[in-house]
């Protein structure tokens, strides 16, 4: 008989394309995702990768049972979600995705008092701009820049990030201020965010401002640009819950603004009856509402 814990190997061999990722995905040694491969391969007598230079590749075979697998894990996973969403427990781990930006910055410093409030309960927090995927547990709650779209998923407006212009003293000192940096930045070193779709309303403002300005950077870590500000690189789009507070920072005035960011709270509707998951979205709720 197949094992499921094999099958989960081969979903995630085909998602990774090689044992190395598949062991990271499963939390288990590539060696042992290599042994279970085998195993599966000699019980099934017949070879369900191409290892090519590439990585590995479903073989007709493998092609052939790869639906029946994915269904398996959606049965196995709707079972793991309806168990979390009844436990009634304020305790246990609690996983929860965000931008690296918004953990720095409006989520780590009230985190003392979710400790003081749910002392049993363990926050696991990811920093990172992918969208993970919930229906798969790879997070319980995930703060997003943009609205969630998946089936099942339930999203929640919680609050919006305004962006304005903004330099360090020493940078001003040195380079004076833009004349008018509603229309140009001509003259000036500038801090810009990558040219990646996430940051397409953010570009669309800035970069029509920055002709004839030096781009000294591009980065796609907001922390890396605030810093980066700070240390007197340029002039950069910050938000401005944080850098209108900031000393070390002074807003460069403009008439208008980029469209500003909604941050939104995802997460499977199995899970909304969890105390432990219920706990942390009704903290972050109380933190992030309003800005």
């Amino acid at each position: 008989m197949i094992d499921w814990d094999d099958l989960r190997v081969l979903l995630a061999i085909h998602r990774t394309g090689s044992l190395a990722g598949a062991g990271a995905t499963l939390d288990i040694n590539p060696t042992t995702v290599g042994r279970r491969l085998s195993a599966l391969e000699e019980r099934a007598e017949t070879r369900l990768f191409d290892r090519t230079p590439d990585g590995y590749v479903l073989t007709a075979a493998g092609r052939d049972i790869l639906p029946r697998a994915e269904r398996m894990e959606a049965e196995a996973l709707g079972v793991e979600r309806e168990l979390a969403g009844a436990d009634a427990r304020l305790t246990g781990v609690v996983r929860v995705t965000v931008t690296e930006m918004l953990a720095t910055r409006f989520v780590a410093q009230y985190l003392q008092r979710f400790a003081d409030r749910y002392p049993d309960i363990t926050l696991d927090l990811w920093c990172t701009n992918a969208v993970v995927n919930l229906s798969r547990r790879e997070a319980d709650v995930a703060l997003r820049l943009a609205r969630p779209r998946e089936p099942d998923v339930i999203g929640t407006q919680l609050s919006a990030i305004h962006l304005a212009l903004y330099a360090s003293p020493a940078y001003l000192e040195a380079n004076g201020k833009p004349d008018d940096a509603e229309r140009s930045l001509a003259g000036h070193r500038v801090i810009g965010f990558a040219s990646t779709p996430p940051f397409r309303l953010e570009n669309a403002w800035f970069d029509a401002r920055v002709e004839h300005a030096r781009v000294a950077m591009r980065s796609d870590s907001v922390s890396s640009i605030y810093a980066a500000t700070v240390g007197g690189l340029g002039i950069a789009l910050l938000p401005r819950a944080v850098a209108d507070h900031d000393p070390l920072l002074v807003r460069v005035p403009t008439e208008t603004s980029p469209e500003p960011r909604v941050i939104w709270q995802a997460m499977h509707k199995d899970l909304r009856a969890s105390a432990r998951v219920r706990a942390v979205t009704e903290f972050l709720a109380e933190i992030l509402t309003p800005i």
